[in-house]
């Protein structure tokens, strides 16, 4: 009679963790789905990250207040309820912080396709929101099971200026790389000259250094700290594209009429057909100087990225030379006169 009691006694709370449970696999399948596909067709994204973070803490959430109903029901001592229902509000807690911190390194991970430049700190970003959230939701834990949390924090200042005064080149270039980042005046991808002469490729930007890639292949790793101090010339901003001079000079006797409609047709073919240059760019000569040996002009061309213009140099050159030949234009070799005086006795 008495095991007929108490198998009776747990019907209860089972069909309560049972009903808890279905409803929570109901909410996950039926309802979130739903919602997914609501905030599919919405342009704002912060609602698809928070739907699919919630969807693996659904069953979870329904079966924490399926015990904590079914507990309510028994006749525990006052103890064992207490203990309970706190384990039960750390397990919660706990998954809450979970959710908020993937909601956090989704926010990030969906930005990094959108923000350029953002690529490369994702792991760093993220490593921040999830030590920053779960620092809060551990916190909250201890706060909850009437834990003391000031002398935690007072170890954790003490222990933070100590790291901090034995870390200074460390936080510092940290602190670089992340108002490099928040400037965005460099990102991943551009090609950049420094003062200190090196040029290339940004090809990384962590919380340590900033990797440049030059057209050797060779990279050159320029701690942060000492790229916030240097002049940078960032040849994408404003605009990709970058004009390119080519000086060239002709003999004196040259027809100069004839040099500028000879030099723009060969500019303009190059301008046309190279890969690399602006089709739309009509090219132009400017006579610039009278040199020792020849009349010096600047031809104008337009090339779609930095590095495109060594190809559209080449075949520029290549081209108006072979011009200049069938067309009988002279590109003089240097020369001096020199006039001597003969002094009487």
């Amino acid at each position: 009679m008495i095991r007929i009691t108490a198998a009776g006694q747990l019907v209860t709370p089972a069909a309560i963790l049972i009903a808890s449970v279905l409803v929570g696999i109901f909410f996950k399948r039926i309802v979130i789905a739903y919602l997914a596909k609501l905030a599919a067709r919405t342009k704002w994204k912060f609602d698809d990250v928070v739907i699919e973070s919630v969807r693996g803490s659904i069953v979870l959430w329904a079966l924490a207040l399926g015990l904590y109903v079914a507990l309510q029901t028994q006749d525990l001592p006052r103890g064992v309820t207490e203990v309970s229902s706190k384990a039960l509000g750390v397990l919660v807690i706990f998954s809450v912080t979970v959710v908020l911190s993937n909601i956090g390194t989704g926010m990030i991970e969906y930005y990094k396709s959108v923000i350029s430049g953002l690529a490369s700190a994702t792991s760093l970003l993220k490593n921040i929101i999830r030590v920053t959230v779960y620092s809060i939701g551990i916190l909250i834990i201890l706060d909850d099971l009437k834990i003391s949390i000031a002398p935690l924090l007072t170890a954790l200042g003490v222990g933070g200026l100590a790291i901090g005064l034995g870390m200074q080149e460390t936080l510092s270039n940290f602190f670089s790389g992340l108002q490099i980042l928040a400037a965005r005046q460099i990102v991943v991808g551009n090609y950049v000259k420094l003062s200190s002469g090196e040029e290339g490729y940004v090809e990384d930007l962590n919380w340590r250094a900033t990797v440049v890639r030059t057209l050797a292949g060779n990279h050159v790793i320029v701690p942060n700290k000492s790229l916030a101090s240097l002049i940078i010339t960032n040849y994408q901003f404003p605009a990709p594209d970058t004009g390119i001079g080519v000086e060239v000079g002709v003999d004196y006797g040259s027809d100069l009429q004839k040099v500028e409609k000879v030099t723009l047709e060969v500019a303009s073919e190059v301008q046309e057909s190279v890969p690399g240059a602006v089709r739309t760019f009509s090219p132009s000569i400017r006579y610039s100087r009278f040199g020792d040996s020849a009349i010096y002009f600047s031809v104008n061309l337009r090339a779609s990225a930095f590095v495109d213009q060594y190809l559209i140099r080449h075949e520029f050159i290549k081209r108006l030379k072979e011009r200049y030949d069938r067309e009988g234009i002279v590109i003089p070799f240097p020369t001096q006169t020199i006039n001597v005086r003969k002094e009487e006795k």
